[in-house]
C-alpha cells in the first residue's frame, strides 16, 4: 500500500521536468547568443536549479519508505 508515494513521484516530478526543460528553452531564446560568459552562466545555472527541488521530493519519498 505504501508504494502509492513512488507513483505519485513518478507522475509528479517527470512531467514537472518536462516543463521546466520547456521554461528553459524558452528563457534561453532570449537570454543566449549575447556573450559566451552569459550562455556558460545561464546554462550552468539552469542545468543545476532543478537538483535541490528534486532532491527534496526524492528525499520525501525515501524518509517515508524507511519506516
Amino acid at each position: 500500500m505504501a508504494r502509492w508515494r513512488h507513483f505519485t513521484v513518478a507522475v509528479g516530478l517527470v512531467p514537472a521536468l518536462i516543463i521546466y526543460v520547456g521554461m528553459v528553452m524558452a528563457l534561453a531564446d532570449y537570454i543566449t547568443n549575447i556573450h559566451w560568459l552569459i550562455d556558460l552562466v545561464f546554462y550552468l545555472l539552469a542545468g543545476l536549479v532543478w537538483i535541490p527541488a528534486a532532491g527534496k521530493v526524492v528525499g520525501w519519498l525515501a524518509k517515508h519508505e524507511s519506516h
